[in-house]
Order: structure tokens, then sequence, then C-alpha cells
């Protein structure tokens, strides 16, 4: 198991993670206990993300710019071009986040509706995203 995951790590050694810029934050009084949080992802040629949740979270991907290799749940990977979404529901397992393209930039705006407590805990934002064992480092 320990080889299967340092192998699966070897085919990102090198490649750039993700920058995540928050865009805003609010708790919805509509929903009592629930905050809606928008961030700007963006990943430069060859980028990525490390398997992740999403803290119970629901997630909406809007991709602005580029393409967006996505896989949820050990489905396959699907690209998504600008001006395409997907959703991830509550306790989805995001195990593809990568960059289509090794040339291109690509941009997404990516909002999430989440139980306010998570935001207001000892993490802050940081929690939002869960990154699998063994890939804290990556």
């Amino acid at each position: 198991m320990a080889s299967d995951l340092a192998a699966a790590k070897a085919k990102y050694t090198g490649r750039p993670r993700e920058s995540i810029k928050i865009l805003y934050d609010h708790e919805l009084l509509n929903a009592p206990g629930k905050s809606i949080v928008g961030l700007e992802l963006s990943y430069a040629p060859g980028g990525w993300s490390p398997p992740h949740r999403h803290a119970g979270a629901t997630a909406v991907a809007l991709v602005l710019e580029g393409e967006f290799l996505s896989g949820m749940n050990g489905n396959p990977p699907k690209v998504y071009k600008a001006g395409e979404k997907f959703v991830e529901l509550p306790g989805c397992h995001h195990t593809v986040s990568d960059n289509a393209s090794q040339t291109e930039s690509m941009k997404a705006i990516v909002v999430l509706v989440v139980d306010t407590a998570v935001l207001r805990g000892e993490k802050g934002y940081a929690a939002l995203t869960e990154i699998d064992e063994g890939w804290e480092e990556a």
C-alpha cells in the first residue's frame, strides 16, 4: 500500500500546486449554521491538487479559463472546459484535480456551502480542504 502511494505521488513530483484566493465568506441567515465561501482556484500549466475532500461542504466549480481534469469517488476523470461546471456533494472524494494542460493555465471559481463552525474553528479556511493521509507533504 505504501509503495502504491509512493508511485502515485511520483507522478506529481516537481509539478506546481494549486493557488487559492478567498473571494468572499458570508454566513447564510436563511440557513442557520451554514456559510457560503467563494474561491478563485488557479493552476499553472501542469498544476494539480492532491486527493481531498471539502469538510462536508457542497462545492460547485465553474471553469473560467483553460481545462480542468476532475475525477471524483474513483470514477474516471473528465475534462471541464471554460464555461462548464461540476458539483461535489458532501463527502465527495476528489481523487483527481489537475490542470488538463501542460502549456496553458486554468482558473475556476468554486463556491462552497459549509458549516460555519468549520470556518470558525482552529484551522480556519485551511479546514475547507482535507488532504488525504500521506499526501500532506506532496
